[in-house]
């Protein structure tokens, strides 16, 4: 489906625990929500929307979407995972993770038909995140704040994860497409910003491929464990040795790692085009993504790199860390 081309304004936007958000919805009169879950290898796919349950009660089997991923359908707790759903009466559907347009416009279908039976009250929509591709949740803030309406709500839920010490399986670099953004035409002067992981082999590939010509990086810190900064720090050490600046920005506070994100950018746009090449956790991709589109000007650019599952790709059962974290914000239609 075709998103619109105005600015986004996340009108209301704000930093959310799910503690925070679950004490507050019980001490609130009840409304409809839509809860857009998945079910994948991940363990951690099941946290938010357990913990939800286990306050909330869900009166309507059609207010849960659930996504089934059709890549590795027996893998590590996809079983579990499923089983979950399935003793709630929620059959997972089969999406693959590469059909972005038909995810999308199964979302519009489900935030139109909420919006049809609300009778005119404030609804929510609540994303988790953590374990969808990019190409489905980088779109989505700017689906939802096009179709909510004014008195509405979306909110965004990451749940941290807890990573095995062994090496962290690369998906390798296919190609590289503009996500966001306008570049300009024959800019002398380039700066290409560079989100950072665990994968540091995909990382060394990007920064091999893109030979920035003044290169800047960030990473997440704090992050969901003390001892992530150092290790991404240290597996991207070549990376980060070859950057003119480096900074840093909260996994746990998405609107100010947004900020961050584009003040930086803002300023060395001042010497020609930016080049926004997000990697690493979930939230910080997110944030990067949105950059260009939040502030509109041309010469801001963001570029996805596509992940190549190689035959030898052995997926990692994430656990979950700590309390979901996320961010919301209302719509912008008026009725």
């Amino acid at each position: 489906m075709t998103l619109t081309n105005e600015r986004p304004v996340f009108r209301g936007i704000g930093t959310s625990t799910q503690s925070d958000w679950l004490k507050a919805a019980t001490d609130a009169p009840a409304r409809r929500r839509l809860f857009i879950v998945t079910s994948g290898y991940e363990a951690r796919n099941t946290r938010w929307i357990e913990r939800t349950l286990d306050v909330l009660a869900l009166p309507d089997k059609a207010s849960c979407m659930v996504v089934g991923f059709k890549d590795f359908p027996a893998a590590l707790s996809r079983s579990r995972n499923d089983e979950f759903y399935r003793k709630r009466g929620i059959e997972p559907s089969a999406e693959s993770s590469e059909q972005q347009e038909a995810f999308l416009e199964r979302i519009n279908v489900a935030v139109v038909t909420l919006l049809a039976e609300s009778a005119g009250e404030p609804v929510e929509v609540h994303v988790d995140y953590s374990c969808m591709p990019r190409l489905w949740y980088c779109r989505l803030p700017l689906l939802l704040e096009k179709v909510l309406r004014r008195q509405d709500k979306a909110y965004f839920w990451y749940t941290p994860g807890l990573y095995p010490e062994t090496e962290y399986p690369t998906a390798g670099v296919e190609d590289f497409h503009v996500f966001s953004g306008r570049p300009s035409l024959g800019a002398a002067y380039r700066t290409h910003i560079f989100g950072l992981g665990f994968d540091r082999t995909r990382s060394q590939a990007i920064w091999s491929i893109i030979d920035p010509q003044n290169l800047v990086c960030f990473y997440a810190d704090p992050a969901s464990k003390p001892e992530y900064v150092d290790r991404v720090k240290n597996d991207n050490r070549i990376v980060l040795s070859a950057a003119n600046y480096t900074f840093t920005v909260p996994i746990h506070d998405f609107v100010l790692a947004y900020s961050k994100i584009a003040a930086v950018a803002s300023e060395f746009q001042y010497f020609g085009d930016v080049i926004l090449v997000p990697d690493g956790p979930k939230p910080l991709i997110l944030a990067a993504s949105l950059v260009p589109l939040r502030l509109g000007r041309k010469g801001i650019t963001c570029f996805h790199v596509k992940r190549r599952k190689e035959e030898d790709f052995k997926p990692v059962d994430v656990q979950p860390l700590s309390d979901p974290v996320g961010f919301h914000f209302c719509g912008r239609r008026d009725e």
